[in-house]
């Protein structure tokens, strides 16, 4: 198990830094996403957060369908990060992902998310 978490954190957490090298409006707009789509999961307990990865699977597939062609796509992007996000707390609460490994990939995400979507609020509220 150490080996698959530990592979598991390195692959979201390089996606993550390649989002972040993105422009900051494209950043934000993942971000935003993110953090909508957390939202929502956050309203579950952690064990029962399956349907949530099972959504954004699907989201990553339509986002296929209607033409990303890069993960770096915000229509991809977006439901990737947020469905690792739900993938690590489903780990933490079950046992299948090293508790080290799900910390480092939640910690990630939510710094990601908060810093990019309150930008976004701050900036949307001078305008």
């Amino acid at each position: 198990m150490f080996l698959r978490s530990l592979f598991y954190e390195r692959t979201v957490l390089q996606h993550l830094e390649r989002v972040r090298q993105l422009p900051i409006e494209v950043q934000t707009d993942i971000a935003v996403r993110v953090s909508n789509f957390i939202e929502q999961a956050r309203t579950v307990s952690d064990e029962r957060l399956e349907p949530f990865v099972q959504v954004a699977r699907e989201e990553q597939q339509r986002a296929v369908q209607l033409g990303a062609k890069s993960d770096m796509d915000p229509a991809w992007a977006a439901p990737a990060i947020s469905g690792a996000w739900c993938k690590a707390k489903l780990g933490l609460a079950t046992g299948n992902l090293n508790q080290h490994s799900a910390i480092e990939v939640i910690v990630a995400i939510e710094t990601f998310m908060s810093k990019r979507a309150s930008s976004a609020l701050g900036s949307g509220a001078r305008s």
